[in-house]
């Protein structure tokens, strides 16, 4: 029997939430990968947003998802890494995936993170 075409389907949310109603926002968008698991999905994503209204620690946030999943994938699209320590972040991610039981998948961008210019003069 031939493979289907699409083998693996997951979805990407970017945990987007109004200013005044994080705590909120970041349940909303657990149960949607609690959701999302029990639908059939594959993979859950979620794409990190450093000064913006969203998921702004994307590890500690899959962190939490891990403890309310079981066997979704958990994924990172992405991780601009121009905020981060490299050491912290490789430690962050390496105990999401030891909690996730090996179910993370991670997306890293290089580059100057947007709203860089907030932090520091651009050189």
């Amino acid at each position: 029997m031939p493979s289907p075409l699409v083998s693996h389907v997951g979805f990407l949310s970017p945990g987007s939430y109004p200013d005044d109603d994080p705590a909120g926002g970041l349940e909303r968008t657990l149960r949607l990968f609690e959701l999302g698991e029990s639908l059939g999905f594959d993979s859950a994503w979620v794409r990190q947003r450093n000064l913006e209204p969203g998921i702004s620690a994307a590890a500690v946030f899959l962190a939490a998802a891990s403890q309310r999943t079981r066997h979704i994938q958990l994924g990172t699209a992405v991780i601009p890494i121009g905020y981060e320590s490299p050491y912290r972040l490789a430690e962050d991610l390496a105990t999401v995936d030891v909690l996730s039981r090996g179910r993370l998948n991670v997306g890293l961008s290089a580059g100057t993170p947007p709203h860089a210019e907030l932090l520091a003069p651009l050189v």
